[in-house]
């Protein structure tokens, strides 16, 4: 991901658009401490802040597997993982403007979502492609037909929770073991 999102997101200031190494920290302070509390900076790729007064309080941050965003401080807080969009379109909004409405599934659930766009619109088409070839590409898991435990999967899996603070450090390495074990 994040090579497709480097090939598809301009670092762009004037658009509210930036491409890690360089995101302003103040701006992303900002949206890790409103709406993307469980992420952490090295884990961001590239922010979209959606604010007039560039504190990245409102916007999007892009990781390798997902996405987080929030239009405003009185909605709550999105994650999309890219696995699980199955439709990204990009619309006019009727007094200038765009959106970028998203369809998500989540196991029998499919639901709309939508990005406000609204103050910074030239960004939207960037996100807009960028989340459609993600949704194309992102990795799908088939299953097994040894029936064989892909240790791999596993180890990678818990070093994701490890690094989202999801998993303590105990934790981790007693999972491994038995990981190593069995």
């Amino acid at each position: 991901m994040e090579e497709l999102i480097r090939e598809l997101i301009p670092h762009a200031p004037q658009w509210g658009l930036f491409v890690a190494p360089e995101i302003p920290e103040d701006r992303l302070r900002g949206a890790l401490a409103d709406y993307a509390q469980g992420v952490a900076p090295h884990e961001v790729l590239a922010l979209y802040d959606a604010t007039w007064m560039g504190t990245g309080r409102d916007g999007a941050v892009f990781l390798r597997d997902r996405f987080v965003f929030q239009n405003l401080d009185l909605e709550p807080p999105q994650t999309v993982r890219y696995e699980d969009l199955v439709g990204v379109e990009l619309k006019r909004r009727l007094l200038g403007g765009r959106r970028i409405v998203l369809q998500v599934n989540r196991g029998r659930a499919t639901f709309t979502l939508s990005m406000d766009f609204s103050g910074k619109p030239k960004a939207a088409p960037y996100v807009a492609r960028f989340l459609q070839e993600a949704m194309l590409r992102a990795p799908t898991f088939p299953k097994d037909p040894s029936g064989q435990t892909d240790h791999e999967a596993v180890q990678a899996a818990l070093q994701q929770l490890l690094e989202t603070g999801k998993l303590n450090r105990r934790d981790y390495e007693r999972l491994l073991e038995v990981l190593r074990s069995g």
